[in-house]
């Protein structure tokens, strides 16, 4: 389904450079996360969310020209690339993050926050660490996305929002997910928030609870995209 660069301005508050810039952007060759598909931005979460999270580092001061350089876009799309790899197990997360990290040798622009991320990632289940990390484990599994941060010059006030912005947008892409997949998931047995939070009614109550209070969250920065979640 074909998802426009006005509809990503109109409904989510996308600014329009930025919602037409990865609508018309063509699909990568040989990279697994857009394997098959006709369209860059789809109507999947994991495809709307990069415009989106995108947005909000612009709204937080960094350049468009930075943000949509080609260089950081390509390694943007190559840590995609490795990332689906392993959530289909095709490779481990240690191929995952050794591959990643190969790809920002001699670009990473802070690397406290780097090595921080680094040590937060490489635990066995994904607790939080610092600033990284939900107490719920199933939020954490998108987390490895947080290394295109260090491939841009964030000041540490920028690197705070964009962690707190982060922690708010894709938990909820998560939700979503989850609430959608919950059948499945109980059957496969697979990475679900909801599941997580054990039996009972109370659990969906929970997850709507939490999309809510990131919506509040959200609506510092972006008040359309707020009202659309």
């Amino acid at each position: 389904m074909f998802i426009s660069a006005i509809q990503l301005q109109r409904e989510m508050g996308v600014e329009l450079s930025i919602a037409g810039f990865f609508v018309d952007r063509p699909v990568p060759e040989n990279n697994s996360f857009w394997k098959g598909k006709l369209l860059y931005i789809g109507f999947g979460n994991g495809y709307v969310s990069i415009p989106v999270y995108y947005d909000l580092l612009f709204r937080i001061g960094l350049p468009l020209d930075i943000l949509l350089s080609e260089t950081h876009v390509l390694f943007m799309e190559q840590l995609m690339h490795y990332a689906i790899l392993q959530e289909r197990m095709e490779i481990s997360k240690k191929e995952e993050l050794e591959a990643v990290r190969g790809l920002l040798q001699g670009r990473i622009k802070k690397p406290d926050r780097y090595h921080a991320l680094n040590n937060y990632l490489d635990q066995p289940e994904l607790k939080p660490m610092g600033a990284f990390g939900l107490e719920l484990s199933a939020l954490n599994r998108a987390d490895v996305f947080l290394y295109i941060l260090c491939d841009l010059p964030l000041t540490d006030a920028q690197w705070e929002l964009a962690i707190g912005y982060w922690y708010a947008l894709h938990p909820t892409y998560l939700i979503m997910d989850d609430l959608r997949d919950y059948e499945k998931d109980k059957e496969l047995g697979e990475d679900n928030v909801v599941l997580e939070w054990g039996d009972g009614p109370g659990r969906f109550q929970r997850a709507l609870g939490m999309i809510r209070g990131n919506c509040e969250t959200l609506k510092e920065v972006n008040a359309v995209l707020s009202e659309f979640f």
